[in-house]
């Protein structure tokens, strides 16, 4: 008897294999893929991926429509691509493995040290208010004092004097 393959309901009571909708992903570029399981398998969004790809979040949602219509014709049968929703639907039941991602590795911050541990920091954190205060707060403490701002400008000034006093523009 031959082995039963899992199969995902599409419109109409189509059923498609998950070897063949992995198939299907697993042809995708590696990027595509990725940007596939993030957005779609784990729900991080464009805005939040964008700045880290160095894109604008328009071009990863058009990316990620491209490869959701390749997906849609290549399961699709004669009649027309599948409908993009239920797709989508399909894909995030997909197991991790289907993805042809690499395993996870070891994490990237090291574990929290446990709570009987004391310290190392002089003065401990303070939780920092938030809103429009706070950031006036933030911006008094960075910037200089005018002492500082003085000094800065009677150099800048000197230095311009002295440029003009001893190195006079050798074209008069």
């Amino acid at each position: 008897m031959p082995e039963a393959t899992l199969t995902v309901q599409l419109a109409g009571g189509v059923g498609v294999p998950l070897d063949r909708l992995a198939a299907c992903v697993q042809r995708l570029d590696p990027a595509t893929r990725a940007l596939l399981d993030l957005s779609v398998r784990r729900g991080v969004r464009d805005d939040q991926m964008a700045p880290i790809l160095r894109t604008d979040p328009f071009h990863l949602a058009w990316r990620r429509a491209r490869a959701l219509e390749k997906i849609a014709s290549d399961v699709g049968n004669g009649g027309g691509p599948a409908p993009l929703g239920e797709v989508r639907m399909a894909l995030e039941a997909l197991p991790r493995d289907a993805w042809g991602l690499p395993p996870a590795g070891p994490p990237a911050l090291p574990v929290a040290a446990p709570a009987t541990q004391t310290s190392a920091a002089l003065v401990p954190a303070v939780a920092q208010p938030t809103g429009r205060l706070a950031r006036l707060d933030a911006f008094a403490i960075e910037s200089p004092t005018l002492r500082a701002a003085l000094r800065h400008l009677g150099r800048a000034v000197a230095a311009k004097a002295v440029r003009v006093v001893v190195w006079p523009r050798r074209g008069r």
